[in-house]
């Protein structure tokens, strides 16, 4: 399964995007967005180049003046999140056998709330909802790990030792039928937990928020 996670500044984040989104969303206009699509404009042109995506959606609707509308206001706060984020890393991850190495007694799924998950898992799925102020944003795809989150789960992910887990902690995984398929997934895991370490490293030394979503 692919994870996506959005690498945004901390200051940017809770001193111009979340305040505007949230202001919009309370007094049911775009007009507080304005600036900050604005700001985004060029962002979005170096993304659509990058990409070789067309970004001609919320964004410029919204910097047109168009009313407000609920649904433009979600796609908005996501455009505007793919076009302030310095880093987009797509992450494989096999988070059911990572499960049965690092929390064996949880569900290896959005379960409950973000703030009771193992740690492994809100290094996937996110340490807590992204609100703006009533509106939750997508809560069953989207988390967030703050900067103080962040901080925590790099320390985590620090502390672990790929190379000291066996074929005998993936014991219970009932689809992998003998030693060979699990030698195999331990080596899957081994090859792709060092670039999440490595994201949660950098955003704890660039001092940034991690917006994780699930497709």
């Amino acid at each position: 399964m692919s994870h996506y996670y959005l690498l945004l500044d901390s200051t940017w984040f809770h001193d111009r995007f979340r305040p505007a989104m949230v202001a919009s969303w309370r007094q049911k206009s775009f007009q507080p967005c304005q600036a900050l699509c604005g700001e985004l404009t060029e962002a979005a042109r170096a993304f659509s180049a990058t990409y070789h995506v067309f970004t001609e959606g919320s964004l410029t609707a919204v910097a047109a003046g168009v009313p407000f509308d609920r649904h433009l206001w979600r796609c908005l706060v996501g455009e505007a999140l793919l076009y302030g984020a310095s880093e987009i890393p797509e992450i494989q991850s096999t988070i059911e056998s990572l499960t049965r190495l690092l929390a064996p007694d949880r569900t290896p799924r959005l379960d409950g709330p973000r703030e009771c998950l193992a740690p492994i898992h809100q290094a996937h799925f996110g340490s807590r909802d992204l609100e703006f102020d009533t509106a939750i944003y997508r809560p069953e795809q989207v988390g967030v790990n703050r900067v103080s989150d962040v901080r925590r789960l790099a320390e985590y992910l620090g502390s672990l030792e790929p190379a000291a887990w066996t074929i005998a902690d993936l014991d219970s995984a009932d689809e992998l039928l003998d030693d060979e398929a699990r030698a195999g997934e331990l080596e899957y895991i081994r090859e792709w937990f060092p670039p999440l370490r490595q994201l949660y490293e950098r955003a704890r030394t660039r001092e940034q928020i991690v917006v994780c979503e699930t497709p």
